[in-house]
């Protein structure tokens, strides 16, 4: 890696909105991305949250939706 290219890696400790894979805002595949899980997962676990917990998960979702950076495009694989 050039010098000049280390502001093109993607640091695993950020995280993003991953739009080419979001249903939603990206939020739900973003923190799959970050934990490196299966995005489903983290979507069932999201609805089952917004299920039981209507309220508090609804605003955290869109507080993270509208705070979180997109991930770059160049980041994409």
């Amino acid at each position: 890696m050039k010098f000049n290219d280390r502001e093109k890696v993607v640091s695993r400790d950020k995280l993003y909105k991953n739009q080419r894979k979001a249903k939603c805002m990206g939020v739900c595949a973003g923190l799959a991305d970050f934990f490196d899980t299966d995005r489903h997962l983290v979507r069932i676990l999201t609805i089952v949250s917004a299920i039981f917990f209507t309220t508090p998960t609804i605003i955290l979702y869109v507080i993270a939706g509208i705070i979180l950076p997109k991930r770059p495009d160049w980041s994409y694989l």
